[in-house]
């Protein structure tokens, strides 16, 4: 099996690596065609990436070779709702691929001819989605609880999207203020290299598979504590902007619906966070980024 879909796993390592080393290049000359571009890249990316690892899944499941990962327990719930089930886990990351597409399309028809500054930070934040997307990696060849460069790497992408995923949404509110404008692109770029940075430096426990196929890694309760900082000071900013403008509360309410919703579709492993984990994030991502373009509408 590691044979068969070998080639697939080392085509999705060089196209993604290659993928942030492409829209390095882009953030830092940044037009609003060259974010089209971007929105452009990341939908037809997690189209094949979702039909690859759809293709791969219907083989493994009709073949019967499919093999779950032995995961730590810990902690978990037996009542029907809360119960670890691993096909919550692959059925999550499936609609996580849907919502990346979906959401960088809505991204592109709304904002299309907008400078939305800030849409330069949520594009970031469905790069964090799509890296967390590969934790379905080990499961799929066979490779979980092994100690391999393989298995390394993508302890890397998931960590990544843990990292990337509450900074993009800092960026989003706190950096896109007008005091940061004529900047976007390098603080853009800047928070993108510190979560690739700690991403590679934070060691990850290759032998210990999460719930929700995320191998452990170091410093697990710090970086929490550190995205529940980060997302609450996002939500102080947006908050005083919003007072300050007599903004309508639409904004505030979607964003923090999205803090919450991401967090529990990055954890989903069980029944209810497999539900409401995207209704939140969904319902919560639509009202934000209405009420963001129709700002930039009233401002035109």
């Amino acid at each position: 099996m590691k044979n068969i879909f070998c080639p697939y796993l080392i085509f999705g390592f060089i196209f993604k690596v290659f993928t942030i080393i492409s829209l390095t290049v882009i953030i830092l000359n940044m037009t609003i065609k060259a974010r089209n571009r971007i929105t452009l890249i990341l939908s037809t990316i997690t189209i094949v990436f979702s039909i690859l690892v759809l293709a791969i899944t219907l083989f493994l499941f009709l073949s019967g070779k499919i093999t779950w990962p032995s995961v730590y327990l810990k902690n978990t719930s037996d009542s029907f709702l809360l119960r670890y089930k691993p096909i919550y886990v692959v059925i999550s990351i499936f609609i996580e691929y849907f919502y990346i597409i979906f959401t960088s399309l809505m991204i592109r028809r709304a904002f299309e001819k907008t400078q939305a500054s800030d849409m330069l930070f949520f594009l970031l934040f469905l790069i964090a989605c799509l890296c967390d997307t590969y934790r379905i990696a080990p499961t799929l060849f066979h490779i979980s609880q092994s100690y391999t460069n393989t298995m390394i790497k993508i302890g890397n992408f998931t960590l990544l999207a843990r990292l990337l995923a509450p900074l993009a949404l800092f960026g989003t509110t706190v950096l896109s203020s007008d005091e940061f404008k004529q900047n976007t692109e390098y603080y853009a770029l800047i928070l993108l290299i510190i979560a690739l940075f700690f991403s590679f430096i934070i060691p990850t426990n290759t032998a210990q598979v999460l719930p929700n196929f995320c191998l452990s890694y170091g410093y697990l309760k710090l970086i929490r504590s550190l995205s529940f900082i980060i997302c609450f000071v996002s939500t102080i900013s947006i908050l005083i902007s919003t007072i300050k403008n007599k903004y309508k509360p639409i904004m505030i309410i979607g964003f923090i619906l999205i803090c919450f919703g991401y967090t529990i579709m990055f954890n989903s492993y069980n029944l209810l966070s497999t539900i409401a984990g995207p209704l939140i994030l969904g319902t919560g991502t639509f009202m934000y980024l209405s009420e963001v373009h129709n700002h930039y509408l009233f401002i035109d």
